[in-house]
C-alpha cells in the first residue's frame, strides 16, 4: 500500500453505514484505518446489491464500495474482554469514527471523556442521524427520514416529494465527519489536544440539498415550491431536461449575458437547419430581458428547441454543441460514467483484486489527486476479522491460545 497524506496515523472505525465514508476517506488519504465489526461481521454487509447477485456478507457490493484500503477485525464491545482490548487499541490511535445512538459508548465505558483519560490526544468522531444533544438525539432515523426532515425540494408539483434514489444522507454526513476530523487533526497539531466531534447526518443533508429553500425562507418567508426537472427564474418556469431522438439531454435558457453566448449559438445551430423561429432570430440576446420576456413568449422558443432537439440523437447535440460553443450535455447513465473518457484519461477507475472472489472488480478511485503526495492504492477491503491475528498477536501480543480463548467467549 503506497504512502499517503496521512502515513503514520491510525483510525479505529467503529461505525456501520451511517459513517462508512468516513473511513474511507481516512483510509484513502493514508490513515491505518482499522474498520472493527462485531463477530460474524457488520449488518451493513447485509446491504444490497450483491456480487453476482448472491446474497452472501462476504458478498455486499454496497460494504465493498465504503471500505476498501481498510484493515479489518471482530470485537464485541458489550463484553469486558472486548472493552478491555478496545481500551488498548484507543492508546495508539489517532482517530475514533462511531455511528452509535447517543450514549451508547458512555454506558460501556467507552465515552470521549473515557478514552481521553487513556489516550488525550484522541479524536473521536460521532455520526448520528440527529447529534448529541437536542429533544431529536436519542430518535433512530433512516436515510429517508433524514432526507425528509432536510426539507428536499425533488419531484414535481403536482405529486408528493420524492427521495434521492440512491441513499444520500449519510453520505454528506460521513464527508463532513471526514472534513470535522481533520479540523480537529489540525487544531490537535497546534495544541497537543483530541477532542469530541459531533455530526448531524440531517445537519449536514440540510447544508447541501436545502440551502437554496431555506435562504428564499429567510429573504421572503415563502416556501420554494418543488419544480421537477424546470427552472423557476423569477417566475418563469422552463426546462433544464430535454428529450432528444436517443435519450436526454440539459440545457438552460437563461437571459443577459448569462445566456447570451448559448442562445444565440443555438439559434444559429437552428437557422443553419431551418428550424429557428423568426421570433427567436430577431432577438438581440446579448440585451435580451428576461424579466421583460412573458411566459407566453418563452413558450414559443422552449417548443422550438423541443422540436430541434427530437431531432437528434444525443451525440450529435453534443458534438456539434461543443463545436458551436452551445453548454449542453447528455445527461448520463451508469454505463455512461463507467465508460467517460475523462475519468479513464485521468485513471479515476481503479481494477482492484479480489482473491477471495478469484475476480477482479473496479472501484472509483480517490476523491482528489495531490502533486507532491500520493493518495493510497485502492485495497480491497478487509474479510471478517481477516486481521485479527495480525493487530490482536502481532501488535498486542496476544498468543494464539488467548486469541481462541477470545474467540471461544464470543469477545472476537
Amino acid at each position: 500500500m503506497t504512502d499517503g497524506l496521512l502515513s503514520g496515523l491510525r483510525a479505529l472505525d467503529l461505525t456501520d453505514e451511517k459513517g462508512a465514508l468516513c473511513g474511507k476517506i481516512l483510509a484513502d488519504l493514508g490513515v491505518d484505518t482499522i474498520k472493527i465489526e462485531k463477530p460474524g461481521g457488520d449488518s451493513a454487509r447485509d446491504i444490497p446489491p450483491f456480487y453476482h447477485g448472491e446474497v452472501d456478507p462476504r458478498k455486499s457490493l454496497n460494504w465493498f464500495s465504503y471500505n476498501t484500503n481498510k484493515r479489518g477485525i471482530t470485537l464485541n464491545l458489550e463484553t469486558g474482554d472486548g472493552q478491555a482490548l478496545f481500551r488498548q487499541l484507543v492508546k495508539k490511535a489517532d482517530f475514533i469514527i462511531e455511528s452509535f445512538q447517543p450514549g451508547y459508548m458512555d454506558k460501556l465505558g467507552l465515552g470521549y471523556e473515557r478514552l481521553a483519560e487513556v489516550n488525550p490526544r484522541v479524536i473521536m468522531t460521532s455520526i448520528t442521524p440527529f447529534g448529541q444533544n437536542g429533544p431529536y438525539s436519542s430518535f433512530k432515523a433512516s436515510d429517508l427520514v433524514v432526507q425528509a426532515l432536510a426539507a428536499p425540494l425533488f419531484g414535481d408539483p403536482d405529486r408528493a416529494p420524492v427521495r434521492v434514489s440512491v441513499p444520500q444522507a449519510y453520505l454528506h454526513a460521513g464527508a463532513d465527519a471526514a472534513e470535522g476530523t481533520m479540523v480537529a487533526h489540525y487544531f490537535r497539531s497546534l495544541t497537543g489536544e483530541g477532542q469530541h466531534v459531533d455530526v448531524s447526518a440531517m445537519e449536514s443533508v440540510i447544508c447541501v440539498e436545502a440551502t437554496t429553500r431555506l435562504s428564499v425562507w429567510n429573504a421572503s418567508r415563502t416556501d420554494k415550491k418543488r419544480m421537477g426537472s424546470l427552472s423557476d427564474n423569477h417566475g418563469l418556469l422552463t426546462p433544464t431536461v430535454w428529450a432528444c431522438k436517443d435519450g436526454y439531454v440539459t440545457f438552460s435558457i437563461a437571459g443577459s449575458l448569462v445566456g447570451a453566448r448559448r442562445n444565440q449559438g443555438l439559434t444559429e445551430w437552428m437557422d443553419s437547419e431551418d428550424m429557428a423561429p423568426q421570433l427567436m432570430k430577431e432577438i438581440d440576446w446579448n440585451g435580451w430581458d428576461w424579466l421583460q420576456t412573458t411566459q407566453t413568449e418563452l413558450e414559443s422558443i422552449i417548443k422550438a428547441i423541443s422540436l430541434f432537439f427530437m431531432a437528434h440523437t444525443v451525440e450529435e447535440l453534443r458534438e456539434e454543441g461543443i463545436r458551436r460553443g452551445v453548454m449542453l450535455h447528455k445527461v448520463c447513465n451508469a454505463a455512461d460514467t463507467v465508460n467517460n473518457p475523462q475519468l479513464r484519461a485521468r485513471g479515476f477507475w481503479i481494477n482492484v483484486e479480489h482473491d477471495e472472489l478469484g475476480d477482479t472488480i473496479s472501484y472509483p478511485g480517490a476523491f482528489a489527486k495531490f502533486s507532491l503526495t500520493p493518495v493510497a492504492d485502492c485495497r480491497r477491503p478487509p474479510l471478517i476479522g481477516e486481521h485479527n491475528c495480525e493487530i490482536y498477536g502481532k501488535e498486542l501480543g496476544l498468543s494464539e491460545h488467548e486469541l481462541g480463548a477470545l474467540k471461544t467467549n464470543g469477545t472476537i
